[in-house]
C-alpha cells in the first residue's frame, strides 16, 4: 500500500513538473516575442542617420523656414534632423553647439558659418572625425566642408542695388542697415550692393550700421542714422528684420519721405509693401536651402558625388507681385 501511494505521489509530481515546465516554456516564448517586437520597433529609429542643423537664431522666422524645409526632406529621405541654435544671435554660442555636435559624433552637420576664420577649424575638426559638414546660408570656403547651400550673397546684394537704382530718380543719399558687421554673408551682400551703386553717379552711400539681426536694433541704428544724416532719402536693409526696423524709426521720427528697400519675405515686410510703406524686398528661398542641404547630405552618405556649391534662387517682390508671394 505504501509503495502504491509512493508511486502515485511520483506520478503526481511528474505531472506537476510537466505543468510547470509547460507554462515556463510558454512564458519564455511570450517574453522572447515581446523582446523581438520591441527590437523591431526600436531598430528603425536607431538606424536613422542623425543630422544636426545649427541656425543663427533659433526662433528667427527665416531660420524657421530653413527648419521646415529640412524637416520635410528628413521625412522624405528617412533621416532624423535635429534643429538647434542660440536664442539670440551669438557666434560663440553657435560655435559651442557645433563643438557639441562634433562630440556627439552625429552622422552629418548642417551649419551657418558666420565667420570663416573662426568656423573653419571646427568644420575641419568634424571632417577629420569623418563627420560630413555642409554650410548653409553663409559659407566657409576655406574649410574642408562638403558643399555650400544657399544664396549667392554677392549677387543678391547686386540685385538689391539694381532694384534701388531702377526705382529711385535723381540724386539720393543712401543709408544701409546690415544684419551683422562680422557675418560673411552680410558683408558680401553689402559689397554686391556697393558695386552697383558705384555705377550710378546720382546715388551715394553715406552710412552703414549693423542691427545684429534685431528689429529693435535696426530701428535704433536707423533712427541714429537719420538724425545724423537728415538728407538721406533711401534706406536699405540687408537682413530679414532690417526693413521693419527702419520703418519703426521713420514712424518715431514722423518721416514719410524715405524710400525703404529690404531683404527676405517676413510677413511684416510683405504687408508693408502692400501698404506702400516699403518699396521692394529681395527674397531668398530658406525652405529650399533646408530641403536641399538635407538631400545633399543623404546623397553624400549614399556615395553619390555632390556639387561644391548649390545656389538657391533670389527674386524681387514689390507692389506688382506681393499678392502672389503672400499666397505661396
Amino acid at each position: 500500500m505504501t509503495n502504491k501511494r509512493w508511486t502515485i505521489s511520483l506520478i503526481l509530481l511528474f505531472f506537476l513538473f510537466l505543468y510547470v515546465l509547460f507554462h515556463f516554456v510558454i512564458a519564455t516564448q511570450k517574453i522572447e516575442r515581446t523582446v523581438e517586437q520591441l527590437q523591431q520597433t526600436a531598430q528603425p529609429t536607431k538606424s536613422l542617420p542623425h543630422f544636426v542643423l545649427i541656425s543663427q537664431e533659433f526662433d528667427n522666422p527665416y531660420w524657421r523656414k530653413v527648419e521646415q524645409g529640412a524637416k520635410e526632406a528628413a521625412k522624405q529621405y528617412d533621416v532624423n534632423v535635429e534643429y538647434i541654435g542660440p536664442l539670440r544671435t551669438n557666434m560663440d554660442e553657435q560655435m559651442k553647439l557645433l563643438e557639441k555636435a562634433i562630440a556627439s559624433r552625429v552622422d552629418g552637420i548642417i551649419v551657418q558659418s558666420l565667420n570663416d576664420a573662426r568656423f573653419t577649424p571646427l568644420i575641419d575638426k568634424a571632417i577629420a572625425r569623418n563627420i560630413p559638414v555642409i554650410t548653409i546660408d553663409t559659407d566657409a570656403p576655406k574649410s574642408r566642408r562638403l558643399a555650400y547651400v544657399g544664396t549667392n550673397n554677392f549677387e543678391a546684394g547686386q540685385l538689391l542695388g539694381k532694384t534701388v537704382a531702377s526705382r529711385v530718380s535723381g540724386n539720393n543719399k543712401i543709408g544701409v542697415i546690415i544684419g551683422s558687421d562680422t557675418s560673411a554673408n552680410q558683408q558680401l551682400r553689402l559689397q554686391g550692393f556697393q558695386s552697383i551703386i558705384a555705377q550710378h553717379p546720382g546715388l551715394s552711400i553715406v552710412a552703414v550700421s549693423a542691427s545684429n539681426i534685431s528689429r529693435i536694433q535696426a530701428s535704433i541704428q536707423a533712427e541714429k542714422m537719420l538724425r545724423m544724416y537728415p538728407d538721406i532719402s533711401v534706406m536699405v536693409g540687408t537682413s530679414a528684420l532690417d526693413a521693419i526696423g527702419i520703418l519703426m524709426a521713420m514712424k518715431n521720427l514722423d518721416r514719410g519721405d524715405v524710400q525703404i528697400f529690404g531683404f527676405d519675405d517676413v510677413e511684416e515686410t510683405l504687408e508693408a509693401i502692400k501698404q506702400g510703406k516699403i518699396v521692394a524686398t529681395v527674397i531668398q528661398k530658406p525652405y529650399d536651402m533646408g530641403f536641399s542641404a538635407v538631400k545633399l547630405m543623404v546623397e553624400h552618405l549614399a556615395g553619390k558625388p555632390i556639387a561644391n556649391e548649390y545656389f538657391t534662387a533670389t527674386e524681387i517682390v514689390d507692389a506688382t507681385n506681393v499678392e502672389q508671394e503672400g499666397t505661396r
